[in-house]
């Protein structure tokens, strides 16, 4: 976090004992808590999170220390992604009677820029990242009911965002893209089906094909890492927080059994896991 950020008005929350959790702290007679979390990156040198607390989109630290944002009112955030370059935020702003694709861009994670905006378009991207030189978004045109009927995808190129045709994702068109994450040898994203979670992989952003399963499991993040695609999921059929390797096995996250998964980071301290339960965020090592 950078000077400025830190002289910010803040609220602390306080740690509890399931690895981190930050649990809202509010006035005598209303207590605010987290009631989303769109996702989690590294920021310099600690993990952050983007969340909503009551209306307003604030910045959780990894000591649960929350910084307010500005330029996110009103918005719908469903993801983030962050590098050297400074942090990025993708979901929708409203525009009755539908929604608007949007990016939004932030050098700190708390004053944030809209960057793209699809106007006139149902639609809503649902995943970001950086990949091979540049940064991409993910997402879906709506029908009236929101529900997926186009994959859409946008890349920065220059500074500038615009959208761009991509093969390979056609069976998701009628599937949301949960989550996306890029290294520099290519992309990976998910989808979640009935059955558990597609992968799809592509060298370039452009061209995509499957790239095998999860099954029994709704994929919300995913590590690139030597080893393979480590991922953090609730299981379809119970909800178990759940975590793994593609094409390994998989095994129970140490988190509260009704946590809903927000993503996963490689920290210095090692891989991490982030869950929402409750209105508090939890850490778990993966």
């Amino acid at each position: 976090m950078n000077e400025r950020a830190c002289q910010l008005p803040r609220r602390s929350f306080v740690l509890g004992m399931t690895g981190v959790a930050f649990l809202g702290v509010g006035t005598a007679t209303a207590q605010e808590t987290l009631s989303r979390a769109a996702g989690v990156a590294v920021l310099g040198q600690a993990a952050k999170a983007l969340c909503l607390l009551g209306t307003s989109w604030v910045l959780v630290d990894e000591d649960g220390t929350t910084y307010p944002t500005t330029g996110l009112d009103g918005a719908a955030v469903l993801d983030v992604a962050t590098d050297e370059r400074g942090v990025l935020a993708v979901g929708s702003r409203p525009a009755p009677p539908f929604t608007e694709a949007t990016v939004w861009e932030s050098a700190d994670g708390v004053t944030w820029r809209e960057a793209m905006r699809l106007a006139g378009v149902n639609a809503e991207f649902t995943g970001v990242g950086f990949g091979p030189g540049t940064a991409m978004a993910l997402g879906s045109v709506l029908t009236e009911e929101r529900a997926p009927a186009q994959t859409i995808a946008a890349r920065r190129e220059r500074r500038v965002w615009s959208e761009v045709p991509v093969t390979g994702l056609e069976p998701t068109a009628e599937l949301a893209i949960t989550t996306l994450s890029g290294n520099r040898s290519g992309w990976v994203a998910a989808a979640i089906t009935q059955e558990g979670t597609t992968l799809y992989r592509s060298p370039d952003g452009a061209s995509w094909s499957t790239d095998g399963t999860v099954p029994d499991a709704a994929v919300q993040g995913l590590l690139l890492e030597p080893g393979g695609v480590r991922w953090v999921a609730n299981a379809i059929g119970g909800s178990a927080a759940i975590t793994g390797t593609v094409g390994a096995g998989r095994e129970p996250v140490a988190v509260p059994q009704d946590a809903h998964a927000v993503g996963a980071v490689r920290t210095r301290r090692g891989p991490l896991s982030y869950w929402l339960v409750d209105g508090r965020l939890v850490t778990a090592r993966i």
